[in-house]
C-alpha cells in the first residue's frame, strides 16, 4: 500500500542560510513555525509524502503527528522521522491517508505515560487504513482540510472563533435576561 523510509541525522549540517527546511518533530509539532535549515539534502522529499513523528515524550503531543508535503525540492527529512509515500497502484489518496494518520490511535496507543515513545516502522506500517472510494476521500479531505486551516490560521480560524463567541455570547445573554418577571 505504501512504501516507507526512515530521514537521517542532519545536525552537523545546520545552517541558518541553508536552501532545504530540515523537517524534524518541532517542525511538525508547530505547524512549520519552527524551521532549521541545511544545504545537504539528505533524504529529498516529494509532492504528497506522508511525513510522521515516530518519537516524543511520554504523553506528548507531536507522537504520530503528521505533515503532508505540498512541493518537490524544498525539504529534508531528519532522523526519527518517517515518509510514507502511497504507492501509485493504490486507489488511495495521500492526502486522506494523511488526515488518517495524524496522532491516529492505533500509534498513540504505545505511549505509556511514562518512557519515550519510539514508533517502529512495523508498527506503522501495520496501521489498518480503510479504502473508501476516491469520490469520497477526497470530500473527507476537503472538509478535514478546511477544518484545519480553521484551526491552524490566525488570520482565518481567529476571526470565526471570535464570531462564534460573540454569537454564542448574544445568545445566553438574551436567555438569562429574558427571565419570568421580566417586563
Amino acid at each position: 500500500m505504501a512504501y516507507f523510509q526512515n530521514g537521517k541525522g542532519h545536525e552537523k549540517n545546520i545552517d541558518e542560510n541553508g536552501s532545504f527546511i530540515v523537517i524534524n518533530s518541532k517542525f511538525i509539532s508547530t505547524n512549520g513555525a519552527v524551521k532549521k535549515y541545511c544545504n545537504d539534502q539528505l533524504v529529498p522529499l516529494f509532492k504528497e509524502d506522508i511525513l510522521i513523528v515516530m518519537s516524543d515524550l511520554p504523553n506528548g503531543k507531536a507522537l504520530a503527528k503528521t505533515f503532508f508535503v505540498t512541493e518537490d525540492n524544498k525539504y529534508t527529512l531528519n532522523q526519527r522521522i518517517g515518509r510514507i509515500t502511497v504507492k501509485e497502484e493504490v486507489e488511495l489518496l495521500p492526502s486522506f491517508v494523511n488526515h488518517f494518520l495524524n496522532r491516529n490511535k492505533q500509534l498513540t496507543k504505545y505511549d505509556n505515560g511514562t518512557d519515550q515513545t519510539n514508533l517502529r516502522k512495523d508498527q506503522i506500517l501495520d496501521v489498518v487504513i480503510p479504502i473508501p472510494p476516491l469520490e469520497e476521500q477526497q470530500r473527507i479531505v476537503s472538509i478535514l482540510d478546511k477544518f484545519e486551516t480553521l484551526t491552524n490560521s490566525i488570520t482565518e480560524g481567529l476571526p470565526l472563533a471570535i464570531e462564534q463567541s460573540q454569537k454564542r455570547y448574544e445568545y445566553y445573554r438574551e436567555l438569562l435576561l429574558n427571565f419570568p418577571g421580566r417586563e
